[in-house]
């Protein structure tokens, strides 16, 4: 009787180790996939003016498709954009920043004309404040390009120079 009972109680125990190490296993608490970790915030200081330098990504006025509408189905705008990076403590870091952009200068354009295809005429003759809602858009597009090879804020801020919207 008592052998009967206590092999029961052994298979129980088996039982219930083989479903802690399952639960331990299949429900971690850290996630299988690294691109479903949250990042952490972007270091941001206060940049002085002389630590701050300036880099053309669109010089001359780029035209640029803008999303169509029944309303406007063929719109375009016309700007040039510039973007203002910190250099680094006095300047430190400013040819690996330097570097930093120019090599992720294809996926900043790339982000500048996503940008402005999910944009319709509407939306960016919306009023005075569409140009800076707009380098706020792109400033933090482009500090996500960047921050995958740096923890700290690097693009300062987004500078539209031109700005000329026009439907055909």
């Amino acid at each position: 009787m008592y052998t009967i009972l206590l092999s029961i109680i052994a298979v129980m125990a088996l039982a219930l180790a083989v479903m802690i190490v399952f639960l331990f296993t299949a429900f971690r608490s850290t996630p299988a996939d690294p691109s479903q970790e949250t990042k952490p915030p972007l270091k941001e200081r206060a940049v002085p003016i002389d630590e701050q330098v300036e880099f053309t990504l669109y010089s001359t006025g780029e035209i640029f498709s803008i999303k169509s509408t029944e309303e406007h189905p063929n719109s375009f705008i016309k700007t040039s954009v510039s973007i203002i990076y910190d250099g680094g403590k006095k300047n430190r870091k400013l040819e690996e920043r330097k570097e930093l952009i120019e090599k992720n200068v294809t996926k900043l354009k790339n982000a500048t004309v996503k940008y402005f295809m999910s944009q319709g005429l509407e939306d960016l003759q919306k009023g005075n404040q569409t140009i800076e809602l707009s380098e706020a858009a792109l400033k933090n597009a482009y500090n996500e390009i960047v921050s995958v090879e740096s923890e700290d804020m690097i693009i300062i801020d987004v500078i539209i120079m031109e700005w000329i919207v026009q439907e055909l």
